[in-house]
């Protein structure tokens, strides 16, 4: 017979031993997978807690299934994926082929008839969007991880109710927790007065967090007006000059990209399946979810021949696609890798491609803020400097304040921009969104407002680094451990 004090060490038994062998099964990775079953082993009753509300990546079968429908069905009726893939000849090995193997995974085709202009400054960005909402004859589509509504983004909302009033239908989707100021201000019912639909996207709650996992983000930025102009880029809905003032990290550093042409057509496939796998006709039955197709946008091609190819990633797609794809973009750099990102916290994978490439006598370089919002953030980031220094990786600490921009530039040719961090958060938990940009154009336009940082940043020597103090080490390590689970 068995002691009463035996059964909850045996129940905590079968309860890890049961989720092991679900994370065993879910072939995570390697370091990923140990973290969990260490964890939930060490901590009989949060351990499994956790796990339920933060283990999983799926956002559940149905949005997996569904929204690789909605998307194909959104590229067949807007030519997306019929669009030539000749372009991918024009690229050099690897990437060519790279290319194509995107293209297969995603429906997103390499797309050649586009317009862009790259936009650094919060005002410009603000004033361009109001002004392309102000001129929008059908449909404007925002979505946004935040949306701060203060400041100057109150211009950009007040275009919305006016387009809105004007009979244009507008719809914007905002992630549940980033854009928490928004939903808790007046403009959401300010806004659906007018007829704007509003939607949360991944809302969080108690309920929910039992069904699925909470901490899931929606982390894109996008709008698009009439399939005629999209904006997307690192930048939220916010007014810099505002927003999280009291973090004392300065201004927040973005870049925006303003896009004619065919990649609008590409973009709106994406905000589609979002905007229908969360709006008001999310729980209707599947034919509700395929609407017609606006009608066809009836202004010409740009004639400039930009290559770019979109990579949506996230938890709702089947591969990890984002992650793979920056792997081997790093591996394959033959002279020069140039990083900007906020959050950098590498899995082994990302940091050996990088070690490897310095090594190998590639001019790799890190651009990070020197401060950022969340300590924890701060520490993981750190705890992979030392190796990165003693591989040759050159380290620059921006000074200006937040930099937010994420780009990675490989060689003179190829560039990834858009929402993506270099971290596993962004790799597999969060819904991003990026932009692969083929040639030495757009290459150079990114380099160079890559260079405006680096002019503003200090560069991390092995000497000072070796420095630091002992409880800055103790947290890096600490939180080193923790990466995988971050």
């Amino acid at each position: 017979m068995i002691a009463s004090d035996s059964v909850p060490f045996l129940l905590h038994i079968a309860v890890a031993s049961l989720l092991t062998l679900r994370i065993l099964y879910r072939k995570l990775p390697v370091n990923t997978a140990l973290a969990w079953i260490v964890l939930l082993i060490a901590m009989p009753i949060a351990g499994p807690v956790l796990y339920l509300l933060f283990g999983d990546h799926s956002l559940g079968q149905r949005r997996l299934k569904l929204g690789q429908r909605i998307r194909s069905y959104y590229q067949t009726a807007y030519s997306v994926a019929r669009r030539d893939m000749g372009g991918a000849q024009q690229i050099q090995a690897p990437f060519g082929a790279l290319a194509e193997s995107l293209a297969r995974d995603s429906g997103f085709p390499i797309l050649a008839r586009n317009r862009q202009k790259i936009m650094t400054d919060a005002g410009e960005i603000l004033t361009s969007m109001g002004l392309d909402i102000d001129r929008a004859r059908t449909e404007c589509c925002l979505e946004f991880y935040i949306i701060d509504p203060n400041g100057r983004v109150e211009a950009v909302l007040n275009a919305v109710l006016r387009a809105a009033a004007r009979g244009v239908a507008c719809k914007i989707l905002a992630d549940d927790y980033g854009a928490k100021a928004f939903f808790r201000s007046n403009w959401p019912q300010r806004l659906r007065a007018e007829g704007v639909v509003v939607v949360r996207s991944l809302p969080v709650s108690l309920l929910k967090s039992v069904s699925k996992r909470s901490d899931l983000r929606n982390h894109r930025k996008l709008l698009i007006c009439d399939r005629s102009v999209a904006y997307t880029g690192s930048f939220n809905l916010i007014d810099p000059h505002v927003f999280k003032i009291a973090s004392q990290v300065g201004e927040w550093i973005d870049v925006m990209m303003r896009i004619e042409g065919e990649m609008v057509d590409a973009l709106a496939c994406v905000f589609n399946s979002d905007y229908l796998l969360e709006g008001p006709q999310a729980d209707a039955g599947e034919a509700a979810l395929y609407g017609p197709p606006l009608e066809p946008c009836k202004d010409p091609l740009p004639p400039e021949a930009v290559l770019m190819q979109l990579l949506p990633s996230g938890p709702e797609m089947a591969a990890s696609t984002i992650y793979e794809f920056i792997v081997a973009a790093i591996f394959n750099a033959r002279r020069r890798v140039r990083i900007v990102t906020p959050y950098f916290i590498p899995d082994q994978a990302v940091a050996l491609a990088l070690r490897s490439a310095a090594k190998r006598g590639v001019d790799v370089q890190l651009i990070v803020p020197i401060r950022l919002d969340t300590w924890i953030g701060q520490y993981a980031s750190q705890s992979s400097y030392a190796e990165l220094l003693a591989a040759g990786v050159v380290i620059y600490r921006f000074a200006g304040g937040l930099l937010h921009t994420k780009a990675v530039l490989i060689d003179e040719d190829i560039s990834l921009f858009g929402t993506v961090n270099m971290d596993l958060r962004s790799f597999y938990l969060n819904l991003e969104l990026s932009l692969i940009l083929y040639g030495s154009q757009m290459n150079s336009e990114l380099g160079a407002v890559l260079d405006t940082y680096v002019s503003r940043s200090t560069v991390v020597t092995q000497d000072a680094w070796s420095a630091r103090g002992r409880i800055a080490r103790l947290l890096e390590n600490l939180l080193r451990l923790a990466s995988p689970l971050l």
